[in-house]
């Protein structure tokens, strides 16, 4: 395989051996592995999933899991990404009555150190350990300079992370990048945030690139062509073969366009001349769908900075397991350690 960054970063590579619970956490699912990472290299195991419903906490679910083990290892951390800002060291899920803190974790993995990160940071922590065959590129830019890496995602939200070099390793910058407005681009798009703007009032980048935004654009889509609008799903709406699929078909590729145009805009808020990278779980499943001449046409039409942006390669994740890599990656040798 591979490497991804071979003469583009200089992310350095951890020189001892560490082993860890890396888990995550989102507001249906948990999932949990085994990292043993060391010389660049990361290794996942015993990987098992679990449905949070029935659960009190998230502890429990970690003592199931723990239970399922042969033998219990000694950690030396416990990374979870979880859905959500984390403030303080904890994190109360929206859509789970779930109170985590990092001080909790240590306690029920018995890890050294312990961290509650960012589903997004987790995402950005694991792009140096990516290879070629982990990501799918889009257009004919291969090569990045040397940078800042950005990754965003859409799914149930949408949001965004940056990765930066250190002096002690990698270090995420978290954002909140699903929450500024969203700029349309053409007459068609005009019309679309129209429709929002009057159900909703300021249009939000989430509200258009996510799960629940496929539904409203998909709403807004048909009703600017002036189709019937069906009591459609996320699901059912990128699932462009059945019957009713033209106005999904629109939505599909207003979403697809909508995505680059923020793919290019994120590429200068973030500086990201190392690349920009998408993931989240509505665009792996749209890979086939995606013109790949048209997407970087509009993540590029950035004048005055459209040359800039013609350096920066576009990439989609579809390395199942990015959050729990990334997760196994998060702590530097000197945070594991101190």
């Amino acid at each position: 395989m591979t490497a991804l960054f071979d003469n583009q970063t200089t992310f350095s590579a951890s020189s001892q051996v560490f082993k860890g619970l890396v888990g995550d956490i989102g507001g249906t699912n948990a999932r949990f592995a085994v990292a043993e990472r060391g010389d660049g290299h990361t290794k996942l195991s015993d990987f098992k999933s679990f449905e949070t419903h029935g659960y009190n906490d998230l502890y429990e679910v970690i003592g199931d899991y723990l239970k399922g083990l042969d033998a219990r290892p000694e950690f030396d951390f416990a990374v979870a990404a979880v859905a959500g800002p984390v403030v303080d060291g904890s994190i109360k899920f929206t859509n789970l009555d779930w109170l985590v803190t990092e001080t909790e974790l240590a306690r029920h993995t018995g890890a050294r150190k312990s961290r509650l990160i960012n589903d997004l940071a987790s995402i950005a922590y694991s792009l140096p350990h990516l290879t070629d065959e982990d990501t799918r590129t889009i257009g004919p830019v291969k090569t990045a300079k040397p940078g800042p890496l950005s990754v965003m995602g859409a799914g149930t939200g949408f949001g965004a992370s940056v990765l930066i070099d250190g002096p002690h390793g990698p270090y995420c910058l978290s954002t909140e990048s699903g929450h500024p407005s969203w700029a349309p681009v053409n007459d068609f798009e005009r019309e679309i945030h129209r429709f929002l703007s009057k159900k909703h009032g300021r249009v939000t980048i989430e509200m258009v690139l996510s799960g629940p935004g496929l539904v409203n654009l998909y709403r807004a889509v048909t009703n600017v062509r002036g189709e019937p609008t069906l009591d459609l799903t996320p699901a059912q709406i990128t699932h462009l073969d059945g019957p009713d699929a033209q106005g999904s078909r629109y939505t599909v590729e207003t979403f697809l366009d909508i995505l680059a145009s923020v793919c290019g805009d994120l590429a200068l808020f973030h500086g990201a001349t190392g690349g920009m990278f998408i993931a989240g779980g509505i665009t792996p499943k749209l890979l086939r769908y995606i013109d790949e001449s048209r997407f970087r046409a509009r993540m590029e039409a950035k004048a005055p900075m459209t040359a800039l942006v013609e350096t920066i390669p576009s990439r989609v994740i579809t390395h199942e397991c990015a959050a729990l890599v990334g997760a196994a990656n998060a702590l530097t040798d000197a945070e594991i350690t101190a």
